[in-house]
């Protein structure tokens, strides 16, 4: 069982695309600041308020993510632990010492 499953080759992306995310957020946020209008202080908010959303975004996904791994593991555990335990009836079989047959 040394064959990783596909499902953790894309938690690199999730975590590519979350960090895209708020760096989006960051750049939109820069872009509104720079306009030089005369309500450079609501520009400034509102880019502040963007930059904010962003993140916040960003961490929720990281978050989910987060969470998904883990229970990945969890069952990439459980199933390992199974696999084990049948292996071991195999032997155990295959040795003689199996049902009283």
């Amino acid at each position: 069982m040394s064959e990783k499953s596909s499902r953790f080759s894309r938690r690199p992306a999730a975590v590519a695309a979350v960090l895209g995310i708020a760096i989006f957020g960051v750049g939109a946020g820069f872009a509104v600041s720079g306009c030089g209008s005369d309500n450079s202080g609501n520009d400034v908010s509102n880019a502040i308020q963007s930059v904010q959303g962003g993140l916040s975004t960003a961490q929720g996904a990281l978050s989910t993510a987060q969470q998904k791994g883990q229970s990945i593991s969890t069952q990439v555990q459980s199933v390992q632990s199974q696999v084990q335990s049948v292996q071991s009836q195999i032997s155990t079989t295959k040795s003689g010492g199996g049902y009283g047959y």
